[in-house]
């Protein structure tokens, strides 16, 4: 067992993610006395946690070095799952190297003076993604691709694990330890308090008069994963780091047991229980891909002379959700203990809930 009574941070806390880890750390693991939450955005228990454990909150940018140091002053470990994630047709890249580069170099550096033992750092399979399928992917037989499916995304993340992989073994402050690190490569999940994937999809059709329109290119099979089982990874690898050493420095794929089927299938579930509907018509991925590509050659010229938004998806999403990838999780199960916490069935009913009434 980890140590007992230790102060773990997380940062990104008021996130998708961050909401669910702050959860299980309350109510599921003993090992924890206090929870430091750290975001830009103010805490909000979104999900209705328990809260019988002392929680310090800190409203901060990890950008900001100063205020990590105060805030990670006494902590035994940090769960970095702060992050900027920009799907738009013009991402703000500077934003995104910022935050989820600099950021985590910053993240780095205050473990190491404030002497924090563990970091374990929130990554995504995204980072593995790009023009090549992946069947059953495995951290050692999947390669960093030259170009990465969803651009500067997955480029950032693919940066920022690196850094923290690298600074495993480093001296802390004190000389008496050195830090332990290692990262948690989630799919992309869906689950309560979701503001990217399925959140993005319920809007578009929201707009889309209500109807929701497949693409399909062959037979595509994009994993994906419930957040709670996400979260429940990151307190299995913080708890198996403070007892393993042999794990520091590596990386772990985490999935659950959603079924990996038709992206558009775990779509309909949802978008029906808005009251929307899913047309029978596909519409062939090819002639998306074409009409797509033109569209953002046209805006691309008139933003030369003329800069403005536009809600068109870039070219990468779509060819995202016609790939295929999909992921091992054999190593997490054997080195992190790490099994999901809960059943698709679960997980489906707790997601139900909540995408069948946020507001869009």
């Amino acid at each position: 067992m980890a140590p007992k009574q230790e102060v773990v941070l997380v940062t990104g806390s008021s996130g998708c993610l961050g909401q669910h880890i702050v959860k299980l750390l309350q109510e599921k693991d003993d090992n924890v006395s206090e929870i430091r939450l750290f975001d830009r955005v103010p805490y909000d228990n979104k999900l209705g946690h328990e809260e019988k454990k002392s929680m310090k909150h800190y409203v901060a940018d990890i950008k900001n070095f100063d205020s990590l140091l105060e805030a990670f002053s006494g902590v035994d470990c940090v769960i970095h799952a702060a992050a900027v994630i920009d799907m738009r047709f013009y991402p703000d890249e500077k934003e995104m190297v910022a935050t989820n580069v600099n950021g985590t170099k910053n993240v780095i550096d205050a473990c190491i003076q404030r002497n924090v033992a563990r970091l374990v750092f929130s990554s995504t399979t995204d980072m593995v993604c790009g023009t090549e399928h992946i069947f059953y992917g495995t951290e050692i037989t999947t390669p960093i691709p030259t170009t990465f499916m969803i651009g500067k995304y997955g480029e950032t993340k693919y940066t920022s694990e690196k850094l923290v992989l690298e600074a495993s073994g480093t001296k802390l402050a004190n000389g008496e330890a050195t830090l332990k690190t290692l990262s948690v490569r989630s799919t992309p999940f869906y689950g309560e308090e979701d503001k990217k994937f399925f959140y993005s999809i319920l809007q578009h059709t929201k707009k889309s008069r209500g109807c929701y329109r497949k693409i399909r290119s062959l037979d595509e099979r994009l994993q994906v994963s419930y957040v709670g089982n996400a979260a429940w990874a990151h307190i299995k690898a913080k708890d198996r780091l403070a007892v393993d050493e042999t794990i520091s420095g590596e990386a772990f794929f985490i999935t659950d047991d959603t079924p990996i089927i038709d992206i558009h299938e775990h779509f309909q579930f949802y978008i029906e229980s808005r009251g929307y509907k899913v047309s029978d018509y596909i519409f062939p991925y090819w002639l998306a891909w074409i009409v797509l590509s033109l569209l953002a050659m046209v805006v691309s010229m008139v933003n030369l002379f003329v800069k403005f938004e536009v809600e068109i998806p870039p070219v990468s999403s779509l060819n995202y959700l016609c790939s295929t990838f999909f992921f091992n999780r054999s190593k997490a199960t054997l080195r992190l203990d790490y099994q999901p916490l809960y059943s698709p069935e679960e997980a489906k009913q707790l997601s139900l809930e909540y995408y069948k009434n946020v507001p869009l």
